[in-house]
């Protein structure tokens, strides 16, 4: 009986070792399928990558002008000092980032899918999900968003203490964006805290206390921060209402779990700056990617199904637009 146990112990071990180097394996080729697109973006001159190569083909690490974090001086400086110390191309340095930032974050969320049987249903929102225009741009185009956001991710995840907060901090630095996220994280367990305290909070206040949090940190964002006026069309907000709609109605434990939370959070700060015309269009990528992994921990294979029906529209419409763009 004990042997028997003991070669199901390292069946179990081959096996999950065998996933983990199968999950590597389809995160590299997603780092490369980005590298291919940032390196499409530059030669049609378009999304950020043009910008940031003008900048850095106009200046070199010591005649550049001056630099602040809120004009991603930290971001600029390390792609001239790491340009410089390996004396290769900056489209160098950038497709290395994009390539990192997209292995990692598609690694993280392939090894959080529990079982083979929850990979079938979430493989073909997965491929959809890092796929579409409004996600794979994190890592395609606006890189420094995308380092941000992976920082930031790792530490939600992987990290505790001291070392969360410090990457908190770094991503935060990097890009000035992530702060609403540190923020709804912080709110979401100090909810929690209040429970644990012996004071219960429902779903009903929970809703409200995101909500005023999320109009907060857009009303503060578009005064501290600058963001650009809105300049998304009216058929691209109905679509982000469309999906924001099958978000909610298809996770109804959507602001019991973090990244719910988070997930949820974001939309608002999109919508609210609709509002008070301030873009927060760079969070949608984001708040989608959160809710997958709300999906991976407490998704019901019924609510999958319906949500990956659903998001078929949005996914080829988005990208349609974004081929359209290309061509």
């Amino acid at each position: 009986m004990e042997a028997f146990k003991k070669k199901k112990y390292r069946l179990y071990i081959k096996l999950g070792s065998f996933y983990k180097f199968t999950a590597l394996t389809f995160s590299i080729i997603y780092g490369f399928f980005i590298v291919f697109l940032l390196n499409l973006q530059y030669q049609l001159g378009s999304g950020d990558i043009a910008s940031y190569l003008h900048f850095f083909n106009q200046f070199d690490g010591r005649d550049a002008p001056e630099l602040t974090v809120q004009q991603d001086g930290a971001f600029r400086l390390s792609v001239f000092f790491l340009r410089d110390f390996f004396g290769v191309e900056a489209l160098t340095i950038l497709g290395v980032f994009g390539f990192l930032t997209a292995t990692i974050m598609s690694y993280i969320f392939l090894t959080h899918i529990r079982s083979e049987k929850d990979l079938v249903y979430l493989l073909p929102l997965l491929i959809m999900m890092f796929i579409s225009p409004v996600t794979q741009v994190l890592f395609s185009s606006n890189i420094r968003s995308g380092i941000a956001f992976t920082l930031l991710m790792i530490g939600i995840i992987y990290l505790r203490g001291l070392p969360r907060l410090a990457s908190f901090a770094v991503s935060s630095i990097i890009h000035l964006s992530m702060i609403p996220f540190v923020g709804l994280f912080i709110l979401y367990h100090l909810k929690n805290r209040l429970n644990y305290d012996g004071m219960k909070i429902n779903n009903t206040f929970t809703f409200i206390l995101l909500l005023s949090a999320s109009i907060f940190l857009s009303v503060v964002g578009g005064i501290f921060y600058g963001g650009t006026a809105v300049s998304s069309s009216f058929a691209y907000n109905l679509l982000i209402l469309y999906v924001a709609f099958l978000m909610i109605f298809t996770g109804r434990k959507l602001i019991t779990n973090v990244f719910g939370f988070m997930s949820a959070g974001m939309i608002f700060i999109y919508f609210t700056g609709i509002f008070i015309d301030v873009s927060y269009s760079r969070y949608i990528g984001n708040a989608l990617l959160l809710y997958f992994l709300f999906l991976i921990q407490q998704g019901e294979e019924r609510k999958i199904e319906v949500f990956t029906v659903g998001f078929i529209p949005f996914f080829i419409l988005t990208s349609s637009y974004m081929f359209s763009n290309l061509s």
